[in-house]
């Protein structure tokens, strides 16, 4: 799993943990995902053991092997178009070209398996964090519509700023409230979480 899913992820738990302090159902996550391959299938975990390996590093490996295979079969294409020897280097570049296909194949099963993971887990809890957010946006929508009924000399010093800061969390929640991936989700996270310790000291 590459880093910046887990950064994503980890963001996902910080923001409801953030909004509710109370709710602990996400303290068992780990901090890296971790795979394990048995006959061909790839399983993703969040807990570690000692004979896991992150799925970045199963990446990455691939990743550098498949270019070497790649670098490999330039040359040997170089020496065809030579006519060195080129039965026999057809014969290689064949072999090598297998073995190429077959890396690319592999870390693009990584992948799929990674992107199914993170679809899951958004899947399993967004109805969890979609009810804090809904409650959220109630709370701030109260507030704002006593700030803007509120008469002049009643108002605050900092009355405009306030103002225009829960409007802008309301559209960061109604954002995330209608988000379909993780990644629509993280769009206005460094916003609402700005916005959220802002507005807690007013």
């Amino acid at each position: 799993m590459n880093e910046g899913f887990m950064r994503k992820f980890r963001i996902l738990i910080i923001i409801v943990w953030m909004t509710f302090l109370s709710c602990q159902s996400f303290w068992y996550f780990e901090k890296k995902v971790y795979c394990s391959f048995e006959k061909g299938n790839i399983t993703i975990f969040l807990k570690n053991d000692w004979w896991m390996v992150k799925c970045q590093s199963y990446l990455d490996t691939i990743y550098q092997l498949a270019i070497k295979k790649y670098n490999e079969i330039s040359i040997i294409r170089s020496y065809i178009d030579q006519w060195e020897d080129s039965y026999y280097w057809k014969e290689i570049l064949e072999e090598k070209n297998t073995e190429f296909l077959e890396l690319v194949n592999y870390r693009s099963q990584i992948k799929k398996s990674v992107d199914k993971f993170e679809t899951a887990l958004f899947d399993k809890y967004y109805g969890l964090l979609e009810w804090f957010m809904k409650n959220y946006y109630s709370d701030l929508e109260t507030q704002y519509y006593i700030l803007i009924n509120q008469d002049a000399w009643m108002r605050p010093y900092n009355y405009s700023i306030l103002v225009a800061e829960i409007e802008q969390q309301m559209r960061n929640i109604s954002h995330i409230i209608n988000a379909k991936t993780l990644d629509e989700i993280m769009e206005v996270i460094p916003t609402y979480l700005y916005l959220k310790n802002e507005i807690a000291w007013k």
